[in-house]
């Protein structure tokens, strides 16, 4: 007699938190050069994504496997399309999107780039910097909160709360960006160093300073983006 088995799939990427998709993440992460890597993909996903043990899905028979693997593939794949979310609601504050990323801070743009080097295990980071607190709203219109640096309870919040519907379309707009914006930075980085190691004391170093970009995190910057210049000529 063939084992019944309710299984409940994720409908969209609404349906699933950050922290359940983080625990995926790593789980796959291990066979990403390994030859069982498509299978786990999918065994995984059973597990994080749906909650079918592994014993449970051994017993499973292959045509509701297929079935519901087919399913879990388009999920999976429709991560990078997902469109950018520009405001959500936490409890009882409201977040929006950097209304301008145009005129973001410097000390924004090095934290992003700095932590985008594993933007899952940093992406509620990330979202941190990029969603911020609305203030003041009027007719459409909004102001988010200054950006003061990294901060813990809203990091943790996005953690636990955020879904990878927000996650996905977040990052995905920034890192489309991110190319641009390390190509077009690059000569000036590159100039703003060698000023301030030619001069410590230059008001450019107080600057930096007043808007939190240490001499450490603006020479990572540098070669940060070099490193991404010399691979996008590869």
């Amino acid at each position: 007699m063939a084992m019944e088995l309710e299984i409940i799939i994720p409908e969209n990427w609404k349906d699933v938190r950050l922290e359940h998709y983080l625990k995926y993440y790593r789980a796959i992460k291990p066979y990403q050069d390994q030859e069982e890597f498509n299978a786990k993909l999918i065994e995984l996903a059973f597990y994080h994504l749906c909650g079918v043990e592994k014993d449970v899905l051994d017993k499973m028979s292959l045509e509701d496997f297929k079935t519901v693997s087919t399913v879990l593939l388009e999920l999976l794949n429709s991560g990078k399309k997902q469109e950018l979310v520009k405001s959500f609601e936490l409890g009882d504050t409201k977040y929006a999107f950097i209304t301008d990323i145009d005129s973001m801070t410097y000390g924004e743009y090095v934290d992003l780039v700095t932590y985008s080097k594993d933007v899952y295990e940093n992406a509620a980071l990330m979202c941190s910097i990029l969603y911020r607190p609305i203030v003041e709203e009027h007719k459409g219109e909004y102001k988010i909160a200054e950006y003061k640096g990294t901060n813990e309870n809203q990091i943790q919040l996005f953690y636990q709360k955020l879904t990878m519907d927000i996650v996905f379309g977040a990052l995905s707009f920034f890192l489309h960006l991110q190319t641009d914006l390390l190509n077009s930075t690059l000569t000036y980085t590159t100039q703003m160093v060698k000023q301030i190691a030619e001069t410590p004391d230059s008001t450019v170093a107080q600057i930096l300073e007043q808007n939190g970009v240490s001499m450490q995190q603006l020479q990572q910057l540098q070669e940060m983006m070099s490193q991404s210049s010399m691979q996008s000529q590869d």
